[in-house]
């Protein structure tokens, strides 16, 4: 009985994430077609769902995890949870930021230059690799080529000096769709703490108010909590990324980790919220998206967080 309702209780959240971003997508397809919503359209919007709902579950599924294999939580047996909850969308996450790649530069490879600039990452393969040259079908193959040099060679050339196959996989498709987010994130996470900074009036006084006069402390942070608790939040991601890292590098040669799984399962959590986030105000909010490529690759920074 208690793994029937975890199982309910995941399907509904991958219900609910889907509805969350079809919705995303028919709101911005439906400012530039203005009432005229094509099957295409639904489409787009139904792959765009899918795929942010999978990538959502797929760290919402390992914070269960985390939480059904934490005994403190625990007074009886914990309910398993079925591995493909998280298998499923892990791998169709991976296939998808595998194969997108290839999408993204026969784009680029067919694209007029006004449609390359999705990012200053395009802008720098299409001027400097793939349309050096006038000629379509030669600007084909070269994208088609790049992606094999990029993204396939490396992975067939570190899986034959005897590293694991999967985990060079998952590593390596994942580094160009970080670099990006990182690109965002750089500016995107000073933009957040500065405009949440400077919406607490006075703050050096906010900060020793409370050992002055905490009734006046409390007043004062009940009648605007959201700058206070989401600039905590922050400094708190910026300081238990540190720790994280260096338990990473701990574990490597001890291996053993000093965080309980249990603070582990939090800090899922709030990676999650941050991710998303920070996913629509580095990219999202740049400008409207409609096309096909735009929400593909919308999807494709989605499936990275996953």
């Amino acid at each position: 009985m208690k793994n029937l309702i975890i199982e309910l209780i995941l399907f509904i959240i991958f219900l609910i994430f889907f509805s969350i971003g079809f919705y995303i997508i028919y709101r911005q397809v439906a400012l530039i077609r203005k009432g005229e919503f094509r099957n295409k359209d639904r489409l787009q919007c139904a792959i765009y769902g899918i795929i942010f709902s999978l990538s959502v579950m797929v760290v919402v599924t390992l914070a269960f995890t985390f939480i059904l294999n934490t005994p403190e939580f625990w007074s009886t047996t914990p309910p398993d949870l079925n591995p493909l909850f998280l298998l499923v969308p892990f791998i169709f996450c991976l296939i998808y930021i595998t194969i997108y790649p290839l999408i993204d530069f026969l784009f680029i490879a067919l694209s007029k230059e006004s449609d390359e600039g999705l990012s200053p990452f395009h802008k720098f393969i299409s001027l400097h690799v793939i349309n050096r040259f006038k000629s379509k079908p030669l600007t084909l193959i070269i994208s088609i080529f790049f992606y094999l040099l990029v993204f396939i060679l490396p992975i067939i050339l570190l899986t034959l000096s005897g590293l694991p196959f999967i985990l060079i996989w998952i590593t390596w498709m994942l580094i160009y769709p970080l670099m990006i987010l990182t690109f965002y994130g750089s500016k995107g996470y000073i933009a957040g703490v500065s405009n949440v900074y400077y919406h607490i009036p006075h703050i050096s006084r906010s900060v020793f108010i409370n050992f002055e006069d905490y009734k006046r402390g409390a007043k004062q942070f009940l009648s605007d909590p959201g700058p206070y608790i989401i600039l905590g939040l922050m400094l708190f991601v910026f300081v238990w990324a540190w720790i994280s890292l260096f338990q990473t590098i701990a574990y490597f040669f001890t291996g053993i980790l000093a965080i309980s799984t249990m603070s582990s399962s939090v800090f899922v959590f709030v990676t999650l919220f941050f991710g998303i986030i920070g996913y629509f105000t580095r990219f999202w909010g740049r400008k409207v998206k409609y096309r096909g490529i735009d929400i593909y690759f919308a999807a494709y920074l989605m499936a990275s967080i996953g």
